[in-house]
């Protein structure tokens, strides 16, 4: 490699036949959710026994798993992918040949559905069913060699011959119609990563003109690009390239040639070097959007400065000329008045050529004017015109330019003031590190760690009040619920430990708080907590339950007036990654980096989660990618904010 190397920007083929290897694990996993940030990215949620794993999909850059995203928000495009999706089987992974495709098939009952991700320049995600029609696609793309749109049958990518899809003779014969080096022969027209052929080949023979090669020494270096292609497959070793501290290329393998400076960092996984690559690479791509916007606004800013300092010289020039002009007429009023009186008796009697007899005074007939010379400059004055009323104008005029002259300063303060801000501003985040946001298996629900270390869960609607019954209540764990109808169940995951009073009551705050008596606009709540075998999920015979409503056996233990006030903040985890978190407002606070406290009030959440987050990103402008959706989904009705932090 040279000294200078381009940051690495997509996968290629060899590292996406890498991780699809690693990926294999999936196959058997169901869609829990699925969610696109934007039309290029999608992210499937699958459930893998009692795991959740997050699989982030780009076209045109990469597939691997993640932990962490930078924004929770979803285009509307994503409903459509989900109407298939949502609840279906992944029962089959791979690449198409050895080409930059991946297909990802799944069953939902009878249905099945194949997803392919073209990680090629155009970066198509398509849905196709059963008849190979596409029935979901995050663009339309319109090719001379094919269209993929909804309605249309898809058609994969046109794919250059391959060494695994070429024998040799027909290789040669390729070769030998060539004008190409054999570097250039096997990249562009056998399809293979630049970076694999510079790795196993040597200068002198990527430089040779690939037509000047025999049969067998062609072969020979076929045959060693593919035992290396199959060696790095097989028993792949992954590689951060990092220079000047951050990562600027990744390899399946292990390279021998690094530019000056570079060192590389191993990983244990593929997935997990490309999750740590891409959100870094995403990190300063968003970082370099803003820092875009701030310039431009900069550029914008200084643009109108300059404007407003123009008017405000010229605005001090005639604020300057107009009370040098009513000083003269102030000091030398009684002399003003003598010679516009003679003036005025000299036109009238004689005309405007004898105004010399006046004294130092000249006139302009066609304005009616005369300017009246003085030891310390003139003053123009109207013949016509009563002259306590033009002193009048001319004390009027001065004030207005006063005042205009006090705006064209603020303004002209405030825009500095401003630019500096932005300067500030852009500095500030070109030194930033963006934060991504953390995915983990409970992250769909409502949950909190207790001083104890206790994880709570607990649901945000019936269905998942059912589901965390069902999938995750144990025995010696603990059933929370408020003692009114409508609330959120919270279950204690205890592990075999018992829960201490104090864990009990920082859950019972969040079980308080996520049920009607909010809504409901009351300061307190009972909340009752039994063991998990206490709670049965099917009614006795000849009794029905709703969706979300269980049986509770034997004695409940009760929590009696529970406040309802929550504390949402956010926490940093390790460099990269933060979290929003919901609790009892002193828990909160001892772990946020920034917070709020909020009770039942009249603030509508939509305006309250704007609110609480424009607090959150100024305390802490590394989670740029939080939203107001994020926060919203923690709100449990109309509140009131009592404290930020």
């Amino acid at each position: 490699m040279t000294s200078q190397m381009k940051v690495k920007q997509g996968m290629t083929s060899v590292d996406i036949a890498v991780v699809v290897g690693e990926l294999k694990f999936l196959e058997g996993c169901s869609v829990r959710s699925l969610l696109m940030p934007t039309r290029d990215v999608m992210i499937v949620e699958l459930l893998c026994g009692n795991d959740l794993k997050y699989l982030l999909l780009e076209g045109g850059r990469r597939i691997h798993l993640t932990r962490g995203v930078l924004t929770t928000e979803s285009v509307k495009l994503s409903k459509l992918f989900r109407r298939f999706l949502d609840g279906a089987k992944l029962v089959g992974l791979g690449q198409v040949d050895m080409e930059r495709v991946v297909f990802l098939v799944f069953k939902r009952g009878a249905k099945q559905y194949v997803l392919y991700l073209e990680l090629l320049p155009r970066g198509v995600i398509a849905l196709v069913d059963e008849e190979g029609k596409v029935i979901a696609v995050n663009k339309k793309l319109e090719a001379k060699d094919r269209v993929i749109t909804v309605g249309r049958s898809y058609v994969l990518p046109p794919s250059p011959p391959t060494i695994a899809k070429v024998d040799q003779a027909k290789l040669f014969e390729l070769s030998q119609k060539s004008t190409k080096t054999v570097g250039q022969f096997f990249v562009r027209d056998l399809g293979l990563p630049p970076e694999v052929v510079n790795e196993v080949l040597s200068e002198e023979e990527r430089s040779t003109k690939v037509s000047n090669l025999s049969p067998e020494v062609l072969a020979d270096l076929v045959s060693r690009v593919q035992h290396a292609l199959e060696e790095i497959i097989k028993n792949p070793k992954p590689y951060a390239l990092i220079l000047s501290g951050n990562m600027i290329g990744f390899f399946p393998y292990r390279p021998s040639k690094l530019p000056e400076g570079a060192e590389l960092v191993e990983y244990g996984t593929m997935n997990a070097l490309l999750d740590d690559y891409f959100s870094q690479l995403d990190q300063a791509l968003v970082k370099e959007r803003e820092v875009t916007e701030l310039r431009e606004a900069e550029v914008l800013v200084e643009k109108t400065l300059e404007e407003a300092e123009k008017n405000l010289e010229e605005m001090s020039r005639r604020y300057s000329d107009a009370a040098k002009v009513l000083e003269l007429f102030e000091k030398y009023y009684y002399e003003i008045e003598t010679l516009w009186e003679c003036s005025r008796r000299v036109v009238k009697e004689r005309g405007w050529d004898f105004l010399g007899e006046c004294g130092p005074v000249s006139g302009e007939p066609r304005e009616g004017s005369v300017t009246i010379g003085l030891p310390e400059g003139s003053v123009k004055l109207l013949l016509y015109e009563d002259i306590k009323q033009q002193y009048a104008k001319l004390r009027r005029d001065f004030e207005h330019l006063r005042g205009k002259l006090s705006k064209a300063t603020e303004t002209v303060k405030g825009l500095r003031r401003k630019l500096e801000e932005i300067a500030q501003q852009r500095i500030l985040l070109e030194k930033l590190k963006v934060r991504s946001k953390r995915m983990t298996w409970f992250s769909k629900f409502l949950w909190v760690e207790t001083s104890g270390g206790f994880l709570a869960i607990g649901g945000r609607d019936a269905s998942q009040n059912e589901a965390i019954v069902r999938r995750y209540l144990e025995p010696r764990d603990i059933f929370m619920h408020a003692d009114i109808h409508g609330a959120a169940v919270f279950v204690v995951l205890a592990k075999g430990r018992e829960v201490p009073e104090k864990d009990l009551n920082e859950v019972a705050c969040l079980a308080a708080s996520y049920s009607k008596a909010w809504k409901a606009g009351l300061s307190s709540a009972d909340v009752f907590w039994v063991y998990g075998d206490q709670v049965k999920l099917s009614a006795p015979a000849g009794e029905y339950l709703p969706k979300g409503s269980f049986m509770v056996y034997g004695q409940r233990n009760y929590i009696r007036g529970v406040k309802l006030v929550l504390g949402i903040g956010v926490i940093y985890l390790d460099d990269d990654q933060y979290d929003i978190i919901v609790g009892p407002p002193d828990l909160v606070k001892s772990r946020a980096m920034a917070y709020v406290v909020v009770t039942p009030g009249d603030l509508n959440i939509d305006k309250a989660a704007e609110e609480i987050r424009e607090h959150i990103i100024r305390k802490c402008p590394d989670v740029r990618g939080l939203t107001a959706r994020d926060i919203m989904r923690l709100l449990p009705g109309r509140l009131r904010i009592v404290e930020k932090g």
